[in-house]
C-alpha cells in the first residue's frame, strides 16, 4: 500500500513539475518579447529625440534668416492663419505633443493634400526623404495603415494612398 501511495505522490510531484517547467518557459518567451519591445521603444525615443533636436535646428536656422522685426517674439509658435492638420493621431511616440516639426502623419498628410492624384508608396517616400531626412523611413508602412484605419487617409489602390475629399471638395 505504501508504494501505490508514493508513487501517487510521485506522479503528482512530476506533473506539477512539468506544469512549472512549462511556465518558465513561457515567462522566458514573455520576457523576450518584452525586452525586444523596450529595446523598440528605446530606438523609438532615440529617433524622436533625434528628429526634435534637428527640427528645433532648423526652425532656429529659418528664423535667423527673417528680418528682425519679423522675428515672433517670446513664444514661437507659428502664426494663427497657418491651418493645421485634419487629423491629430491620438496617441504614441511619433506624435507626442509638444514636439517641434512635423511629425510622420503630419509630413504624408501634407504632401498628400497637394497632390491631384494619389501617389505611390515610393513616392511618398521619396518625399519624405528628400524634405525631411531626419526622420526614418522605416516607420512609414505602419503609419500609412494607421492613417488609413483612421480615416485621414484612403488606399486608392494597392500601395497608393491619397487623401479623402469631403463632400465640400467635389464640383457642384
Amino acid at each position: 500500500m505504501k508504494t501505490h501511495g508514493t508513487r501517487a505522490v510521485l506522479a503528482a510531484l512530476r506533473s506539477l513539475a512539468a506544469e512549472d517547467k512549462e511556465r518558465l518557459t513561457t515567462a522566458k518567451d514573455r520576457l523576450a518579447r518584452a525586452q525586444e519591445e523596450l529595446t523598440a521603444a528605446q530606438n523609438m525615443f532615440d529617433s524622436a529625440s533625434t528628429r526634435a533636436e534637428v527640427s528645433q535646428r532648423v526652425a532656429d536656422g529659418a528664423e535667423e534668416l527673417l528680418p528682425d522685426d519679423a522675428r515672433p517674439q517670446g513664444d514661437a509658435r507659428p502664426p494663427d492663419d497657418v491651418p493645421e492638420p485634419p487629423f491629430a493621431p491620438q496617441a504614441g511616440p511619433r506624435t507626442a505633443p509638444g514636439r517641434t516639426g512635423r511629425t510622420l502623419a503630419q509630413e504624408i498628410i501634407a504632401f498628400l493634400r497637394d497632390q491631384e492624384r494619389g501617389m505611390y508608396r515610393r513616392e511618398i517616400s521619396a518625399h519624405l526623404a528628400a524634405v525631411r531626412p531626419d526622420i526614418r523611413l522605416s516607420g512609414l508602412g505602419p503609419e500609412l495603415t494607421e492613417l488609413v484605419r483612421a480615416g485621414a487617409l484612403t488606399r486608392v489602390e494597392r500601395g497608393v494612398y491619397g487623401v479623402p475629399r469631403s463632400a465640400g471638395d467635389g464640383d457642384s
